[in-house]
């Protein structure tokens, strides 16, 4: 029982740290959002990410809990760029840490592939950087021939002129609240095995089970799209022994299938089936038209 109890209190301590963070962010953007409008534009953005491709729909939901609470669009649309620059730094460090966790000798091999290989690897990395240059180039130039929007541009330069003027200690808070709840979702699996005989090494835990949480990002399908739970079966995360297929379930339930759930439930109650529909569909039309 207490494994649960922990787990659900990790859990909470998640969703209340990211409602204190859209909170502050709200308010370095010039608007004012209550906890509990906070903590409902979350669930939406849970649900949405986890029934999207990519995580795709998890910020056109959060945007539209945003408007709900009675923000002006620009002002949503500047609390999620700060929120998003609060974000990615730390996405960066614990990619790092996982990198130094899992490939200890990363030097080495850095130094083994630079002796290996020169000319063919330089070319691409040249023609990426090339391409990059010119996609730039030519959605500036598609801004300036008015292909995109004038309103739209107006919007997004405001957000981003707001973002660059976000107070350095906002963005410093919102990047510790966003260590606080990452760390947290990531002990959920440590606390579930807790005080069972022949666990796995805290680290291997932790590590493992940060780097599945993240893991739809890169992966196409919702919600890892079955490859977390093959990776976790084949122990990624930890050898359980005959529970580990109680593990996963466990585990997936309290990171994902439970806040999915109460974020369907509101989203629904809120905006109606068939539009909250359409949000679940953020991501596939694309995927479609591109087969």
């Amino acid at each position: 029982m207490i494994n649960h109890l922990l787990a659900l209190a990790l859990l909470g301590v998640d969703c209340v740290v990211r409602a204190w963070r859209i909170q502050l962010v709200t308010w370095t953007a010039g608007g004012r959002l209550s906890f509990g409008d906070a903590f409902r534009l979350n669930l939406y953005g849970e649900a949405a990410s986890q029934l999207t491709p990519n995580r795709l729909g998890g910020e056109p939901a959060r945007f539209l809990g945003l408007t709900e609470a009675g923000l002006r669009p620009v002002t949503g649309i500047v609390a999620i760029g700060v929120e998003v620059a609060c974000e990615w730094p730390v996405f960066l460090l614990a990619g790092a840490a996982l990198f130094a966790y899992y490939v200890p000798d990363w030097r080495d091999a850095a130094r083994t592939w630079l002796h290996r290989h020169r000319a063919g690897e330089l070319v691409t990395v040249e023609i990426i950087a090339l391409i990059v240059l010119v996609t730039a180039y030519l959605l500036q130039r598609l801004a300036r021939a008015g292909f995109i929007r004038h309103r739209v541009r107006r919007q997004w330069r405001v957000a981003w002129a707001h973002v660059r003027r976000a107070p350095r200690w906002a963005l410093g808070a919102g990047a510790l609240l966003t260590v606080v709840s990452i760390v947290a979702r990531a002990l959920i699996l440590p606390a579930l095995a807790w005080g069972m005989p022949g666990r796995p090494p805290f680290a291997e835990m932790f590590y493992g089970a940060l780097a599945l949480l993240h893991a739809p990002l890169v992966v196409p399908l919702p919600s890892g799209g079955g490859g977390l739970e093959v990776a976790f079966l084949n122990g990624f995360a930890g050898d359980f022994g005959a529970r580990q297929v109680t593990m996963l379930l466990l585990w997936r339930f309290y990171t994902a299938i439970l806040l999915t759930g109460l974020g369907v439930y509101a989203l629904v109650r809120s905006i109606g089936y068939r539009a909250a529909v359409e949000v679940f569909k953020i991501g596939w039309g694309k995927r479609r038209e591109a087969q």
